[in-house]
């Protein structure tokens, strides 16, 4: 009670007599008004202290509500994953973006820009300023020399020739190139082989269909320090990866790295190397007409790599510090990085990463650039391919603005590749494929970028690929006729608006129906590894139990994905409902904090115990000690680890997990959550790119509860980061200077 007393009323702010500062108008004084945009949850705490911190740190510029305001929105930009705050976006007559504005700036975008450039708190590139302003965007110092550093570095890598498939042959020599370019050239046709593409459809445009994107994307690599191999989901981006891995083993003995952003994707690329290298090594076994040269692919591909770590664990964590262990000063030992799930990686851990890469190593990005963007500030990989983007209507360019609405997203942008002149003969000679249609005049970075266009994990009619593919399009007509079709792998759930169409009846579990059906199906779907559980736990004798990696593979199966975490239909709500709902059916006992069967994630890093944020585990019986229950991690090199419950970082139960977190996974089935009506900071985060990251997590089968105005509307909203590293890997390309999506 005391505490509400304490609240700001709004609406006697908004009453309040106007006081006019010059450069903006408030309701109130602006500390009261910080506070209430905290109450409002508009701005973090940490947003409110920044700017009154900032304004402490510079009293002649703290004078100046203008200059409070704008620290607030920096910070604000920053919690919102942007990396500077863009003056041309500001609303001057509703900075804060609330429903009733209490401040106004009466400056035009000139004259806000001037006055900016005269506090003393900012300066300009290269100045020892805490606050930059560069370009028409605010960067806190630190934000401005990661994007600038990681632009030049990605600048550099894309200049640079590889020197690893010049190993043995030197350059200097026109005959000594072209027998070069003949040997990877029937290398390339021989893990390539042209009919493979008989299977290929026609995808966007005519060349799709003849052009082998996989072969062209290793022909790339093989040739820059540089590459950068993007796709959807089962495009063949790890294959891609393998095949060229085989071809550098074959040049030289080479120190590879692979790693992942999270401990779950790096076990999935693991996997998917190993998979992958079975595959290729039945087909050259199964290619007898390939003689000698037989032996010399097995061999190499023998050599590969298969284990992958986490990024954290490749630079080296310093406990409780922010650096690393390998930096500019102490570089990396290795030859080749690569780096999948480039899309999770934000702005500060790329700086990070391109710092400690030696000179002469190479760096490979794989990732699918529609996916959700990085938890943290930036949009890396978004910011790379942004120059491969071109407007479906030239004469309609994509608006500066948060949101794409609808009718823009009609037009929304093609990708096409941008090779240079001698890029594209030299891919020519090596590949056979015509790229002439690709060349640009300024290709920047495109020479060292390749996007797989071919999913060979739908098949052109599997509602999955459709689905996805309508909502990476935000064609709600698309949309729409895949639902209606009723593909066996998709299953739709309405949320019930029987009892009441008030907000509060609706999110009432018990009045909804489409809730309870969802927890029907996660009672059949987790009762699987919990029944294997009981069984055990019935008979006492551990040994009929299945293993522990099968448990978790069982588990891992199948998963709820929510949009949000707070909320009846955030993961908190679920989590909630789908525990109940499990203890009704009595599959499990949760009579205490762990109980046999609780699934966890972690929240925080614990670099002692070798936990990370977004790892997951099986609360299970100890073999060792049946009577002792532990928490049971699969780790990224596939070893178990078992840590005591006590010891456990912060963590939750993960029946339900947030889409961000499930990035990097895939699960046999997935089902999507959707608010039945959501609020206005909800609306922020549904957006195109989280329902198709959902989606595309399944591998068999779809479900979403929801309603159809809002998977529609999710699915037309584009997220937009603030950035400027598109414009500084792309500079010619003015609809990119500003936004990334």
């Amino acid at each position: 009670m005391m505490r509400s007393t304490q609240r700001l009323n709004a609406h006697s702010l908004t009453a309040a007599k106007w006081i006019d500062h010059g450069a903006i108008q408030l309701s109130a004084a602006l500390p009261e008004l910080l506070k209430l945009w905290e109450q409002e949850r508009l701005l973090t705490p940490l947003d409110r202290h920044f700017a009154l911190q900032m304004s402490q740190l510079h009293p002649s510029d703290g004078q100046q509500p203008l200059f409070i305001l704008l620290c607030a929105l920096l910070s604000q930009q920053l919690s919102s994953q942007h990396s500077c705050l863009v003056l041309a976006h500001i609303m001057p007559l509703n900075p804060m973006a609330e429903q009733t504005s209490h401040c106004k700036i009466s400056l035009s975008l000139e004259a806000l820009t001037q006055s900016l450039q005269t506090f003393d708190a900012v300066g300009i590139a290269g100045s020892n300023k805490p606050l930059i302003f560069d370009n028409g965007r605010l960067y806190l110092q630190r934000y401005h020399q990661f994007e600038t550093s990681v632009a030049a570095s990605l600048i550099r890598l894309s200049g640079a020739v590889s020197e690893h498939v010049l190993e043995h042959v030197s350059v200097d020599t026109h005959a000594q190139d072209q027998i070069k370019d003949t040997k990877l050239r029937s290398r390339l046709d021989q893990l390539f082989p042209a009919n493979a593409l008989a299977d290929h459809e026609l995808i966007n445009n005519e060349n799709a269909a003849i052009i082998d994107w996989q072969k062209v994307a290793t022909a790339t690599a093989l040739g820059k320090k540089l590459s950068v191999i993007t796709g959807g989901p089962g495009t063949g981006k790890t294959t891609t990866v393998t095949k060229l891995l085989l071809l550098l083993q074959m040049e030289s003995m080479q120190e590879i790295r692979l790693v992942a952003p999270t401990g779950k994707a790096a076990a999935r690329l693991s996997e998917s190397i190993k998979a992958s290298k079975a595959r290729l090594a039945k087909e050259l076994n199964a290619h007898a007409d390939i003689g000698a040269n037989n032996q010399d692919f097995l061999t190499a591909l023998g050599r590969i790599p298969e284990e992958a770590s986490t990024l954290h664990r490749l630079l080296g964590v310093i406990p409780n510090s922010a650096h690393f262990r390998h930096h500019q000063g102490n570089p990396l030992r290795l030859d080749l990085l690569i780096v999948d799930e480039a899309s999770m990686v934000d702005l500060p851990m790329m700086y990070k990463l391109l710092s400690a890469l030696p000179k002469h190593a190479s760096l490979i990005l794989l990732g699918d650039q529609d996916q959700l963007a990085s938890v943290e500030a930036g949009a890396v990989l978004a910011d790379i391919c942004a120059g491969l983007k071109i407007p479906a209507d030239p004469n309609h360019p994509i608006p500066n603005n948060n949101f794409l609405n609808n009718n823009e997203l009609n037009k929304s942008p093609q990708w096409q590749m941008r090779y240079s002149k001698e890029q594209a003969e030299r891919l020519c000679a090596l590949t056979g494929f015509e790229l002439t249609p690709y060349i640009s005049d300024v290709p920047k970075l495109g020479d060292s970028l390749c996007m797989l266009m071919h999913s060979h994990r739908f098949k052109g009619d599997a509602g999955i690929g459709l689905l996805a593919n309508a909502v990476n399009r935000a064609d709600l007509q698309g949309i729409m006729q895949v639902w209606q079709q009723g593909p066996a792998e998709l299953s739709w759930l309405e949320h019930s608006m029987l009892v009441s169409q008030t907000q509060a009846k609706v999110n009432e579990p018990a009045n909804n129906t489409g809730l309870n059906l969802l927890l029907e199906q996660a009672c059949n779907q987790y009762g699987d590894y919990l029944r294997a559980l009981n069984h055990a736990v019935d008979n006492n004798d551990l040994g009929t139990r299945p293993s522990t990696a099968d448990i978790i593979e069982r588990f891992n199966q199948y998963r709820i994905l929510c949009a949000m975490r707070s909320g009846d239909y955030g993961v908190e709500g679920i989590n909630q409902y789908v525990t109940q709902a499990l203890a009704n059916a009595k599959l499990i006992k949760p009579l205490q904090e762990f109980y046999l069967g609780r699934p966890i994630i972690i929240q925080s890093n614990d670099y002692n115990l070798g936990l990370f944020n977004g790892d997951i585990g099986l609360i299970l019986q100890d073999e060792d000690k049946p009577e002792r229950l532990m928490a049971h991690f699969i780790k990224a090199d596939g070893s178990l680890l078992k840590v005591l419950p006590a010891r456990l970082p912060s963590h939750e139960t993960c029946y339900a997990m947030t889409v961000h977190k499930s990035q990097g996974s895939e699960f046999s089935r997935v089902a999507l959550v959707l608010p039945p009506n959501p609020s206005l900071a909800q609306w922020q985060l549904l957006t195109k790119e989280l329902v198709y990251t959902a989606i595309t997590r399944a591998k068999t089968h779809f479900t979403c509860l929801g309603t159809q105005q809002v998977f529609e509307r999710a699915s037309s909203q584009v997220t937009q980061r603030a950035s400027g590293l598109a414009d500084r890997l792309w500079s010619n390309n003015s609809q990119t200077s500003s936004l990334a999506s």
